[in-house]
């Protein structure tokens, strides 16, 4: 080291030295020419800082407040880094990076989704796609659906070369080329269709598709005599059509009582062939009990003619009942005259054969 030192300065025979007043210590010292001009380059034991550029060990950083750290290589040199880990700030003012290197090819949302083949569908997952706005439209959709809860839509519609279903608002249609089309509900195993109110306004519902149908038709081969005080029920002891719900029940002594087994309304039809045998007109009246007790405003009063003006009389009515789950239907007679029967007439072989007049018929049917 030169002896020859004055202050910062160092005797011009050696101009060209540079030198660091007190030497380097912890806080960085300026580097003095030969003449004691400072330079740029400070020196320190652990680092070195060039105006505001600062070197410790593996770590560039700037010395003035916000300053930035500028690497601009010369002419069409480049800045080569093997690893580079980006932990803050922001990239801007580059050459959008292409799909080979990693990148979107592209600096729009748009143009990315483009380039990359999702259009504008911005979250497209293997399993499942969840979309939470906006719209799809000119989309055809094959294969199968599950665990859809709701689709909304103006109009929803199946293609088909010949067939297909329409929904519009609350209308499903048949649509496709053929001019008739069925529209098939079909449930699974033994599950139904379940309709909460339902219209037919047109077409056909098959007869015994019908649920709680009921149908069923009585008779008596038997005269039936009555009491003037006591109202006798009327026998139905031969079964015509063995109907479906509806059954003629014993009430201890004689089959009496039309039963229902579903709650529902019914329409029941009694006949019955009165005969007077006296020489004087006499009444009849009849009416319905139902479980025993007398039906309000069931009763009906008519005159059997006396044996010179023939002494027959056809009773026929047509009588709506509601009824629950097991109730039964009974009618009841009470004539003014013992004379008065309930009368059968035997088959008459003929010629000409007349089939027998039985003294009582009643048949019954569920409408509603």
């Amino acid at each position: 080291m030169p002896t020859n030192l004055t202050g910062n300065t160092i005797a011009s025979t050696y101009d060209q030295i540079l030198h660091v007043d007190d030497g380097p210590t912890a806080t960085a010292k300026t580097v003095y020419s030969g003449t004691g001009v400072a330079t740029a380059l400070k020196v320190a034991t652990t680092h070195v800082e060039v105006d505001n550029v600062k070197v410790d060990g593996n770590t560039i950083s700037t010395l003035d407040t916000n300053g930035n750290l500028v690497l601009a290589p010369n002419g069409t040199g480049s800045v080569a880094m093997a690893k580079v880990a980006v932990t803050g700030g922001t990239i801007s003012g580059i050459t959008d990076l292409a799909l080979a290197d990693g990148g979107t090819g592209a600096s729009t949302a748009s143009d990315a989704r483009t380039n990359l083949g999702l259009g504008t569908m911005a979250t497209q997952n293997s399993g499942a796609v969840a979309i939470t706005g906006g719209t799809v439209s000119g989309v055809t959709f094959s294969g199968s659906f599950s665990g859809m809860t709701l689709v909304e839509s103006t109009t929803l519609a199946t293609s088909a070369a010949a067939a297909g279903v329409n929904l519009n608002g609350n209308t499903l249609a048949a649509d496709g080329t053929d001019t008739n089309i069925d529209i098939n509900i079909t449930p699974k195993g033994t599950g139904e269709v379940n309709v909460t109110n339902i219209d037919v306004l047109s077409g056909k519902v098959p007869f015994n598709t019908i649920t709680n149908l009921a149908y069923a038709a009585f008779s008596d081969v038997t005269d039936q005599t009555g009491s003037t005080t006591v109202p006798a029920a009327v026998k139905f002891g031969t079964t015509e059509v063995a109907g479906a719900g509806i059954t003629m029940v014993t009430d201890g002594t004689n089959l009496t009582r039309l039963t229902f087994a579903a709650a529902g309304t019914y329409a029941v039809m009694p006949n019955l062939q009165f005969t007077n045998s006296d020489g004087n007109d006499h009444d009849a009246t009849i009416w319905f009990a139902l479980d025993g007790t007398n039906i309000a405003r069931s009763a009906t009063k008519m005159t059997i003619p006396k044996v010179a003006d023939g002494g027959n009389a056809f009773f026929q009515i047509v009588f709506y009942v509601t009824v629950t789950a097991g109730q039964y239907i009974q009618v009841y007679w009470l004539p003014e005259n013992v004379a008065v029967t309930i009368d059968h007439t035997a088959a008459v072989t003929g010629p000409p054969a007349i089939p027998a007049i039985p003294s009582a018929i009643i048949s019954a049917e569920r409408i509603a």
